[in-house]
This record gives C-alpha cells, structure tokens and sequence, in this order.
C-alpha cells in the first residue's frame, strides 16, 4: 500500500533545504532586530549625513517616516520596513501612479517646485506629474497582487490598504531574496565544476604540484566537511556559502523592506544562472520580468545574447528552426521589453520625473569627476565638491564624521564591485561579469555617490568572489563577523528612518 503511494512524498534537495531554511531564519531574526531595535532606542535627530538630509528627518515621525507630503509612510504596520522611496511603492500598490495622495513634480509656466498631490497643498494650481512614475512597475504591481490575496486572509482582512500593501512588499522581497539564494548557488555550482574540469585536463600530478607551490593547505578547500559536499547543480557547501554572504552583506537588509532589491536579484540573478546554463526560455522569461522592475534589467541581454551565440554556434542546432527561434528570442527579450516601456505613457512620464525632478541623467564624466571629489573630501576631511551652499552635498566647509563614514562605505562599496567582476572575467563567467560592470557603469554613472552600496547588491561577482575567498577559513570568519556588524548598523539606521542608500 506504502509503495502504492510512493509518489506523494515529498523529498527535497538537500542543498535546497539548506539554503530554504537559512533563508528563514534570517527573516525571522532581522524582521526581530528590527523590531527590537525600534522599542529599545532613538537615535539622536536628525541625520545630518548628507546636506539635503536633515530635512527629511527631524523627527521620528517627519518626511522620512511619513507625515505631511508622506501620509503612505505613516501606518504603524512594520512601520520600522519602510522609509523615503517605499511611499512610492505603497502609493502605486494602493492607488495606482496616479495617485492623489503621493508627492509630485508641479510646473506652473517657468516657476517649477516641489509640492504633494494634495497632502501638502490641497489648493495647488499648474500641472503636476506624481513622483510615483518614478518607478517602474513590475514590483508595486506584484504587491498589488498579493495584497489582493492578503485582504480576504482572516486576521488580516481589516487591515488598512496601505498596511497590507506593507506586509505584501515585504514577503515579496523576501521570496525574490530566496530566488535570489538559489540563482548565486547555481551559479557558484557552475564554477565550482569548471574548476574541477580545468583540474582534470591539467591532469592529478600537476594539481597536487600546483596546490602545493601556491601554499594552500587543507584551509583553502579541502577541509574535512567539504569531501561530503562536493558541488552540483546546487553548489553544496560553496552555494549555500554564496547565498549566506548575500543575507549578511551589509545593504542585505534590503532584502526584507519595501524596497525592489529583494525582487529584482531574484529575478536578475536567476535569469544570470539559466543563461549560464543555457536554457534560454527560462532565462528570458526571468529577464522579461526583472527589466520591468529595475532600469537596469535591460542589461540582463548581454547573458541571455552571449549564451544564445554559443548555442547558435553549434552546427546541429542551425538546421532546426526552433532552436534557432529560441535563442534569438531570449537576446532581444529584455531589451525589447524595455524599449516598449520606455516609449510608454509610463515610459515618458518616467523620463520627466527622472531630469527635472530628481536631475538624473547618465553623465559618466560628471560622475567620476564627483566620486572623485568624494575621495578627495574624505581624504582632506572637507567638502571638496566645489558646489556653494545651500546644495553642497556633503554639507559644506568641515566633513562631518557621520558623511565621512558613508562616503568611505559608498567608495568601498564601488572598488569592491569592479574588483569582483575583474575576478569573475577571469574565471571565464564572462557573460555574467559583463552584466555587472553594465550595472556598475549605468549606477556609479548617475548616481553621483548617492546609494553606491545598495546598487551594487545586483552584481553577481561579488558574492561568487567573496564565496570562491570563503573555502578559506579565517576570511570565512572575518567577512562574516564584519559584513554582518556592518549590516546590523544600516539597519538600525534604515528602521529609524535616516539614510542608508
């Protein structure tokens, strides 16, 4: 009778239950930090990190954590999960872009000034357009959908619109972080076998002489819980590595606020691994998505064309005309889907918001020329940027200690990044490598030293390289107690309202 019924159980990858349940403790402890930080302590007001940020957080209860031009951000429902852009994300969720309760862009003839809709100035003339189109709709449109789900859940059925759009966004984070998991062990499963490859053609005697030239001992890999774990399609013991220094990072956090970051990795970064792997429909379908959630997804072509001219190559596959459909299509799918949004009403208002509200352009020369200038202040411990007051960045005259700190972590945040994805290039996982230097390119190039360390989170290389130095023990050690001390900080500050990134 038991065999009869052999096929309902359920037996799950080993390494998949691993990084599952890693994954659940970790929400559970930080959605406690955080929670526990809130009730025990107040930090000193307000954050004076940055010139325009004091502003924003005079008070617990001002811009930053929702009152005045930011009712969205006022719900007491995991309040300590949201702050500054998760008011844009609630907003569409509950009401849509046009929302008549979000902060806008208002333009009256020449005079051009920053209002709320109709929060701030509910007798307001002149045309306005609501910062919501500021963001791109792949996100708060997957919070709609679960908030949805959520409104007939007994217990949660009266909650306020904009509480459940709170906790939809972060289970949705937090699922596109496990996604995230999953992707950076497959991948790091990919490396793992190249290695393996490269050692057999380099035959077992020319191994064992090389490993015992360049010093490693049995701390580099060979340590005795590794023999149990040798790597598959899920990495063993390395992926589950790579996917633990993702939780720990220190903009990690990220992953369970209202923020796209959860989202986006899981997308970006498992589209990354199908391309690696060549199975292109999947990757595309992942790229699809991730490109309606972040800008930045458009880069995800780069894997998905590489690949699709590896498949492409081989002679077998010209012949047959939907192996020639396939590949062609994954190429184009996200940059496609990208240009179909930005010609969009979306798209165009998008663009609006983007120049002449928040002045973002891509101007990679401006931009070196301010991190350079960041360095230069840190280094000199005055705002060297050369822009009078009241719109100096860093405040004008003597650096604060406070900017001082931040500016170091958005530097190091950068070098980190470039220095991953040399690593990467150099261990022959070009494709993913090259999407990440698009992302650093596109995020250090207009960013203009503002959230470094958050927008390098969607660079693979990082955590493959710092998971390739973790076979060593003592780095092993060290990254975790220093990522994780540093990530227990921001996230104490982000639950408080000031700025992270």
């Amino acid at each position: 009778m038991s065999g009869r019924f052999e096929w309902l159980r359920f037996r799950p990858n080993r390494d998949v239950a691993r990084i599952v349940a890693v994954w659940a403790a970790w929400l559970v402890i930080l959605c406690g930090f955080q929670a526990i930080v809130a009730a025990r302590m107040e930090p000193k007001r307000p954050d004076a990190v940055l010139a325009w940020t004091p502003g924003f957080t005079q008070s617990s209860t001002s811009s930053a954590n929702g009152s005045g031009c930011h009712p969205r951000l006022s719900d007491p429902t995991l309040n300590e999960h949201v702050s500054f852009d998760s008011e844009y994300y609630i907003s569409i969720a509950v009401a849509g872009y046009d929302d008549p309760q979000a902060s806008a862009y208002v333009w009256s003839g020449y005079n051009v000034a920053i209002q709320g809709v109709p929060a701030c100035t509910p007798g307001m003339v002149g045309h306005y357009t609501p910062l919501n189109f500021a963001f791109m709709p792949g996100y708060p449109m997957t919070m709609k959908g679960v908030a949805a789900v959520a409104s007939v859940i007994p217990g949660l059925s009266g909650m306020s619109e904009d509480g459940l759009a709170t906790i939809a966004g972060i289970l949705v984070s937090a699922v596109g972080g496990l996604l995230a998991m999953l992707a950076l062990a497959r991948l790091m499963a990919h490396l793992e076998r190249t290695r393996k490859a490269t050692a057999r053609t380099n035959g077992a005697g020319a191994a064992r002489g090389s490993a015992g030239s360049s010093g490693q001992g049995a701390g580099a890999e060979t340590t005795p819980a590794e023999p149990a774990d040798e790597p598959n399609s899920w990495g063993g013991i390395h992926g589950l590595r790579a996917a633990i220094y993702l939780l720990i990072f220190p903009t990690g956090f990220y992953l369970a606020q209202v923020y796209t970051e959860g989202l986006f990795l899981g997308l970006a970064f498992m589209a990354c691994a199908m391309a690696v792997e060549k199975r292109l429909l999947a990757g595309a379908l992942f790229a699809i998505a991730a490109a309606l959630t972040r800008q930045v997804g458009v880069f995800l072509f780069i894997p998905l064309a590489w690949s699709a001219y590896e498949v492409l190559r081989d002679e077998e596959s010209r012949g047959e005309d939907l192996r020639f459909r396939v590949p062609v299509f994954a190429a184009v799918a996200p940059l496609v889907t990208f240009v179909v949004w930005y010609l969009s009403p979306l798209g165009r208002s998008w663009q609006t918001v983007e120049s002449q509200y928040f002045g973002r352009s891509y101007d990679p020369i401006g931009s070196l020329d301010l991190w350079w200038k960041a360095l230069w202040s840190v280094i000199s411990g005055t705002d060297k940027s050369g822009i009078p007051l009241p719109y100096a960045p860093y405040g004008g005259g003597e650096l604060a200690t406070s900017t001082s700190v931040y500016l170091c972590l958005e530097l190091a945040a950068l070098a980190l990044a470039v220095v991953a994805g040399i690593w990467l290039w150099r261990q022959r996982m070009r494709s993913v490598a090259l999407f990440g230097f698009a992302v650093i390119l596109l995020s250090a190039g207009s960013s203009s030293g503002q959230g470094m360390i958050r927008y390098i989170l969607a660079v693979p290389a990082i955590f493959l390289m710092l998971a390739w130095l973790g076979r060593h023990p003592i780095f092993d050690r060290v990254w975790t107690m220093a990522s994780t001390l540093l990530m227990g900080m921001l996230a104490m500050l982000f639950t408080f309202g000031f700025w992270v990134a």
